[in-house]
C-alpha cells in the first residue's frame, strides 16, 4: 500500500484511479490496426453522456500521433511562416516549440490578424471550462482564415460542453489524448489527430509507413473498450465538489480543476485573478 500526501500542484495530473490502475496491470496486447484504433477512438469521443460534439465525421483524415504534442508539432512547422498564437494561459507547451519561430501570446480577439495560425484548448486549460470568449475568437478566426488546431486534450474529464465543428471551417485538425482521463497512460502517448484536409506531413508519413507506435495504439484500443469518456466524472463528482469546497475553490467543467483566489496566487499562469489548482492527488478513491 501507497501512502499518498495530497497537496495541489500547478500542472495538470491525471487522478490515479485504481481500476484504471487495475486495467493496465492486466493488459492483453494485440495488434491492432490503425483503422480499428482511429474508428474506437472516434466513436469513444462521439458517444458522451455529459458532453456534445458534432461534426467531426467531417475530419475525414485521422493519424495517430504520439499524445497531442505531435499534433501539435506538426502544426507549427506547416505553419511557420505565419505567426503561432496562443492566448494567454493555454498549454506552456506551445511557448516551447515556437520559441524560435515568429510567436505570440494574445489576450484578447482583436489581437488575431490575418497571417496568423492559431492552438487553442477546448475545454481552456487555465479555466477547465470553455474559453470565454470562445465563440468570438473561432468567428474572428473564419473571417480572418485563421488556421485553427482545436486541443481536447481535456475531453476525458470534462463535462458540459458543446462542440459544434460545423460552425467552424477555420478548425483545420482536432487533437485528442488519453493521457488525462487514464493516468496510466501518460507516458505511453497515447492520441490522435483528425483533420479535414490532407497535410502530408511527419504524422501521416509515420502512419502510412507503419510507424505508429501500435503497442501505445493497443493499449488505447484495450482502454477505450473498458471506460467511456464520462467515467472519471461518474467516478468522481461528488468527492470534486466536496474538494473544491473544503479547498475553498470555484469549480470547473474538468474534474482535476478549481479555481482559487488570492489565497492561491502561487498557481496564477497568466489571466488576473485566475489560480488554476490541480486537485487530482485529493481525488483518490482506495490505494494503488
Amino acid at each position: 500500500v501507497r501512502v499518498i500526501v495530497m497537496t495541489a500542484v500547478r500542472g495538470a495530473r491525471p487522478i490515479q484511479d485504481k481500476e484504471v490502475y487495475d486495467c493496465y496491470q492486466k493488459f492483453d496486447y494485440k495488434q491492432i490496426m490503425l483503422n480499428e484504433y482511429c474508428d474506437v477512438f472516434h466513436d469513444w469521443i462521439v458517444d458522451s453522456h455529459d458532453k456534445t460534439i458534432s461534426g467531426l465525421d467531417k475530419f475525414k483524415h485521422r493519424h495517430f500521433t504520439l499524445g497531442t504534442s505531435q499534433a501539435f508539432d506538426n502544426f507549427v512547422l506547416r505553419h511557420a511562416t505565419k505567426q503561432i498564437v496562443n492566448f494567454i494561459g493555454d498549454f506552456q507547451y506551445h511557448a516551447c516549440i515556437s520559441k524560435y519561430i515568429n510567436h505570440k501570446v494574445i489576450e484578447s480577439t482583436v489581437e488575431l490578424e490575418k497571417g496568423q495560425a492559431l492552438i487553442l484548448s477546448f475545454p481552456f486549460s487555465d479555466t477547465g471550462c470553455e474559453h470565454v470568449d470562445f465563440k468570438k475568437i473561432l468567428e474572428t478566426c473564419n473571417q480572418l482564415n485563421i488556421p485553427v488546431c482545436l486541443d481536447i486534450a481535456y475531453w476525458g474529464i470534462a463535462k458540459d460542453l458543446t462542440l459544434q465543428l460545423d460552425d467552424w471551417h477555420c478548425v483545420q485538425e482536432v487533437a485528442c489524448s488519453l493521457s488525462k482521463p487514464f493516468h496510466a497512460l501518460e507516458t505511453h502517448r497515447v492520441g490522435i489527430r483528425f483533420s479535414r484536409l490532407y497535410t502530408d506531413d511527419g504524422v501521416c508519413m509515420m502512419n502510412e509507413v507503419g510507424m505508429a507506435n501500435n503497442y501505445s495504439m493497443s493499449l488505447g484500443y484495450w482502454f477505450m473498450q473498458k471506460f467511456n469518456n464520462s467515467y472519471i466524472w461518474k467516478k468522481y463528482i461528488d468527492l470534486y465538489y466536496q474538494t473544491c469546497n473544503n479547498l475553498n475553490l470555484k469549480s470547473t467543467d474538468t474534474v482535476i480543476f478549481g479555481i482559487g483566489d488570492q489565497r492561491y496566487s502561487e498557481f496564477n499562469r497568466g489571466i488576473k485573478n485566475n489560480n488554476r489548482v490541480c486537485i487530482s492527488e485529493y481525488l483518490i478513491k482506495g490505494t494503488l
